[in-house]
């Protein structure tokens, strides 16, 4: 495949969200690990046109990252408001024996403001792309063929 993996800012929500480009065959991927948005855009299966894709975009709603005390993580997107009952789920899921809570969170997303139900995110969490995108440039350096490429990081 040849992808290019890139910050972007979200559409849905303004912060920084994970793009992956499939430079030969147009398609794309975006996934808001901030607000849980996420789109697809991918080539129209058994069509013949190599330019007729099939498009699919879904808001976000929140995110669930569960960090596991051996390391392996669990990243939810939400495309929905949670029921009480999912949330009460979520909550079992994150006060769990084997689970991290310190690098572990929820947070919601509803009428474009961030609730944080549990735990804490990172800092760069709370930037705006803007301010994501100046911070990985300084700690990563900044080449100007490729600014358009913006490092990722949680």
């Amino acid at each position: 495949m040849a992808s290019i993996y890139s910050a972007i800012k979200c559409p849905y929500c303004g912060r920084s969200a994970i793009e992956d480009f499939n430079y030969t065959s147009d398609e794309k991927y975006i996934s808001c690990i901030r607000c849980g948005y996420n789109y697809t855009k991918i080539l129209k299966e058994g069509s013949n046109d190599l330019n007729e894709f099939e498009e699919d975009s879904r808001e976000g709603h929140g995110v669930f990252s569960l960090m596991k005390k051996d390391g392996k993580r669990e990243m939810r997107l939400f495309n929905h408001r949670l029921s009480n009952d999912a949330l009460e789920t979520y909550k079992r899921m994150f006060l769990g024996n084997s689970v991290d809570q310190e690098k572990s969170y929820l947070i919601m997303y509803e009428d474009e403001i961030f609730s944080i139900v549990l735990g804490s995110p990172s800092e760069n969490f709370y930037l705006s792309f803007e301010e994501y995108k100046e911070k990985m440039f300084k700690k990563y350096g900044n080449n100007n063929d490729f600014e358009f490429i913006v490092p990722i990081e949680e």
